[in-house]
């Protein structure tokens, strides 16, 4: 037996060699002990146990919710709150909810079945869920064979779970004439109709997802083959739609997994781009149909993918109708740009072109606003005209007006309409106002030479005002006799005072207690009466139209006249008392009293009294007989009056 010679090497080598085995072995252990996401899968197909059995194999928690549902059979899946395609770790939960199918406390509105046929009933039950709805037959001599005749029920609405009858007429006949439902197996759409047609049945075809049976072939049949239905009744073909596809949710995919998802599951993909903020370049951004929705083989999924951000070019230098056909043609994409501009004056950057942008480089947020400065060109900087005789500039336009002031020379400026030191675009117009200095007033002869005057100077803003008087004068009346500050500077706004004649004047003295006055020295007087007068004596002025005082020359006083006092011509009271011997009554005797009373002259003033006289007796007169009176005295006489 031969000695094995160990070298220190040979030693080192072998220690090398165990510890990469178990190293080796370690990694084999931890990777397959290395927990793998396990995919979710479309629940929508199972029944419970099968949902059951798949929670089971793969270790995720079920967490079941009944609810009802008109389309979902019972015991089926209506939905699931994680998308198809998801990777979840063992002992996840998934929440699903359960169909417990119709449900029957709904409300259901009848129609009026008068004319409708058996297959319209059928066909009504079936859409409205009716769980215990039934057909009965019956003799009748009114309503056709196969046609609705009556229900078991009063009620408008009824529950779904409600038990009715509905009674179809056999006609004359004991029962309907029956048609034998076969087997559509291998039918076709076209053939199911054909059939239904031939046959005077309603055919109701439906279509779902199925992953058992191929795409255009029968799933199901409402009446199972070889059994017979009546004439005019109803069958409803549920057929399929193949096994569809449950889209994954492609948003944050990238294109070649979406691709790839795509081309696995005989899908056809429509891709646009747009940017986006939230999402880097060729991700999905959002996708239709929906996630977790369930298509058919060769559906076209459209997808929106990220452009990502925007890099932003710089324009520098360039119009600013550059930038914003830069920014028109990224927007169609959704980029969302949006441009404000500014002006300013450059002597670097030629007029029109940009100076400065921001942001100018680097990569943006769709909706970011992009700011630009366009230049004007250089400009003219507006020099210092106020207080100097200039009126032109080179680059300026220099409009001119002229204006009266009070302080500043003229020919000097007194203001311009755009500030010294202010930059404007070259050949713009600048206004300025030149001072004509102080108002220089004329020597006027008549009113209106000085109002033409004053609004001649008043257009160049001296603002002159003339305030008029009148005074009686030599000259013709409206002569401007003077005016103040002739031939004389004033202010600008300075009143003007000028004196107006009144022409010639003359006094009218008091002509009241004179003699009769004559015309003359620009006075007419004119005698508008003569009265008599017991206190002013004849010849003498009673009163004037005219009070004393200054008028113009040519004034007419009107005046009265006194005649002295009037002469009065007594009457003579004539004898009435003989009356009363030969009048007969009353009556006589107060009409001859008045005939003989007036025939001199005499007023009368008759009195009946009450003296045991004889009636019309004359009882006494005022005056004696053959006295001299007033024409204006009233002689009274009393007379017997009995009672």
């Amino acid at each position: 037996m031969k000695k094995l010679n160990l070298t220190k090497t040979n030693i080192f080598l072998i220690s090398l060699s165990t510890t990469l085995a178990i190293l080796l072995g370690f990694s084999i252990y931890v990777n397959l002990s290395i927990e793998r996401p396990i995919r979710i899968e479309d629940f929508s197909s199972m029944t419970q146990d099968q949902l059951l059995a798949w929670s089971q194999e793969n270790e995720i928690k079920i967490e079941t919710i009944e609810e009802y549902n008109d389309e979902i059979e019972v015991g089926k899946v209506i939905s699931q709150d994680t998308i198809v395609g998801e990777r979840l770790f063992a002992g996840s939960t998934v929440k699903v909810i359960i169909s417990k199918g119709p449900n029957p406390e709904v409300m259901v509105n009848l129609i009026d079945f008068k004319g409708k046929d058996i297959g319209e009933v059928q066909q009504f039950i079936e859409l409205n869920r009716l769980l215990a709805a039934s057909i009965e037959f019956e003799k009748s001599t009114d309503v056709n064979s196969a046609y609705f005749i009556r229900t078991d029920v009063q009620a408008t609405s009824i529950k779904r779970g409600q038990a009715i009858k509905f009674y179809i007429s056999t006609g004359s006949k004991e029962e309907l004439t029956t048609v034998v439902v076969p087997d559509f197996t291998e039918y076709t759409r076209q053939q199911i109709s054909s059939w239904g047609q031939s046959n005077n049945i309603k055919t109701n075809i439906t279509e779902e997802f199925n992953n058992d049976v191929s795409p255009g072939k029968v799933i199901s049949q409402s009446q199972a083959p070889n059994t017979s239905i009546y004439d005019g009744s109803s069958v409803t073909i549920k057929m399929s739609l193949g096994a569809g596809v449950v889209l994954e949710n492609l948003v944050g995919k990238s294109k070649s997994t979406i691709d790839k998802f795509i081309n696995d599951n005989g899908l056809k993909v429509n891709y646009s781009y747009t940017y986006s903020s939230a999402q880097n370049k060729d991700l999905g951004i959002s996708m239709s149909p929906s996630a977790s929705t369930k298509v058919g083989n060769g559906t076209t999924v459209n997808v929106t993918l990220s452009l990502g951000k925007i890099s932003i070019s710089d324009f520098k230098g360039k119009t600013l109708a550059s930038l914003q056909a830069w920014v028109a043609e990224v927007n169609k994409q959704g980029a969302d740009l949006k441009v404000t501009s500014t002006q300013e004056y450059s002597e670097g950057t030629s007029s029109g072109l940009i100076i400065t942008q921001t942001p100018s480089s680097g990569d943006v947020n769709p909706g970011v606003t992009i700011k630009a400065s366009v230049s004007k060109g250089v400009g003219t900087v507006v020099g210092t005209f106020v207080g100097t005789t200039k009126t032109s500039q080179e680059g300026l336009k220099v409009n001119t007006s002229t204006s009266y002031h009070a302080s500043i020379p003229s020919g000097q400026v007194i203001s311009q309409s755009i500030s010294a030191g202010t930059t404007v675009d070259t050949n713009s117009s600048i206004n300025l106002v030149v001072s004509l200095g102080k108002v220089q007033v004329g020597s006027y002869s008549s009113l209106s030479a000085l109002e033409s005057w004053k609004n001649s100077v008043n257009a160049n803003g001296a603002n002159i005002s003339i305030s008029t008087t009148e005074d009686w004068n030599s000259a013709e009346k409206g002569t401007l006799v003077s005016h103040t500050n002739a031939n004389s500077s004033v202010n600008p706004g300075t009143t003007i005072t000028a004196l107006v004649s009144r022409g010639p004047s003359v006094t009218v003295p008091n002509y009241v207690g004179g003699g009769e006055p004559s015309s003359g020295g620009g006075i007419t007087i004119n005698v508008v009466s003569r009265d008599f007068s017991d206190t002013v004596a004849a010849g003498v002025v009673i009163s004037q139209s005219k009070n004393p005082g200054v008028y113009a020359s040519g004034v007419v006083v009107d005046i009265r006249v006194s005649k002295g006092k009037q002469e009065i011509i007594k009457v003579t009271v004539p004898d009435v008392e003989w009356i009363s011997s030969v009048s007969s009554s009353e009556s006589d005797t107060r009409r001859m009293v008045n005939e003989v009373m007036s025939k001199n002259g005499v007023k009368v003033n008759i009195v009946a009294v009450d003296r045991d006289k004889s009636n019309g007796d004359i009882i006494s007169v005022s005056h004696a007989a053959d006295s001299k009176i007033d024409p204006n005295e009233v002689v009274t006489v009393e007379i017997q009056v009995q009672k």
